[in-house]
């Protein structure tokens, strides 16, 4: 049995909540002010954990399709769309029942999802087909098939501009979708094998890992502006992950080697 950590403000430790073997990614429900966690690890029988922030009990224990990574929350219909990387689905969830209602196929081990709340859409990077499938959240269909660079691992959407910023861990490269014509409008060398991705709102910025640590254990800044590096940050050993702090205008980074956060003030 693993456990989440779940932490204050000022990172005390709030709360140690129990879950399943081997959880993976996390998504928080604004509706219902839940937590959604997936269980990679078919030990787990292939679930998502449904838990209140207010009480900290698990509520719930979704059966999802094999190999549950990526979240996303989509705040127009109060679903969850989950990345099966095991069975090339995603898994949509009704936080009203905590039910699976849909199961789309996408492409080869998805991994990453993005809500674009302008369409109302689901970007998901499929890591083996090296193609980003966009699923409409009104009919659960996927519309639109993008072929992006080689590997594409982490997504996020610039609400800005309405664009998707694609991390290809295999090419180095980061694709920019428009959402409104579903192609790519440029592709931006950044460091080795980036793998994640967040939209600075404040900068109007784009971060991106780059986990190989050939590179200096970087994380790079895009403008969404011009699509340029605008700058390399030296972080810890093997960046992975990447959230934005809105409220306070901070990157927080995940060291997957070195074991450790950094944060980067904007």
């Amino acid at each position: 049995m693993l456990f989440i950590v779940k932490l204050t403000l000022g990172g005390a430790y709030a709360a140690t909540i129990s879950i399943g073997t081997n959880p993976t990614e996390v998504a928080f429900d604004s509706h219902l002010n839940e937590i959604f966690v997936s269980n990679y690890d078919s030990g787990s029988g292939n679930t998502v954990f449904v838990i209140s922030d207010s009480t900290n009990a698990v509520k719930a224990t979704v059966t999802v399709a094999r190999g549950p990574a990526g979240l996303v929350f989509d705040p127009h219909l109060n679903e969850v769309f989950v990345a099966n990387e095991g069975s090339g689905t995603v898994s949509v969830i009704s936080d009203a029942t905590n039910k699976v209602t849909g199961t789309i196929t996408v492409g080869s081990t998805p991994v990453g999802l993005a809500f674009d709340p302008h369409l109302n859409e689901i970007f998901v990077s499929n890591f083996r087909s090296n193609t980003v499938s966009v699923i409409s959240d009104a009919t659960n269909r996927v519309t639109e098939i993008i072929a992006v660079g080689s590997y594409p691992h982490g997504i996020a959407f610039d609400s800005r501009l309405n664009e998707v910023f694609v991390a290809n861990e295999g090419s180095g490269t980061i694709s920019v979708i428009s959402d409104a014509a579903n192609k790519i409008t440029t592709t931006i060398g950044v460091g080795s094998n980036p793998t994640d991705v967040a939209f600075d709102s404040h900068l109007n910025e784009v971060f991106v890992a780059n986990y190989d640590s050939g590179w200096g254990d970087t994380v790079s800044a895009i403008s969404d502006a011009t699509n340029r590096v605008t700058g390399t940050i030296i972080v810890g050993r093997a960046p992975y992950g990447l959230a934005f702090d809105s409220n306070k205008r901070e990157m927080f980074v995940a060291n997957n080697v070195s074991g450790t956060v950094s944060v980067v003030s904007g």
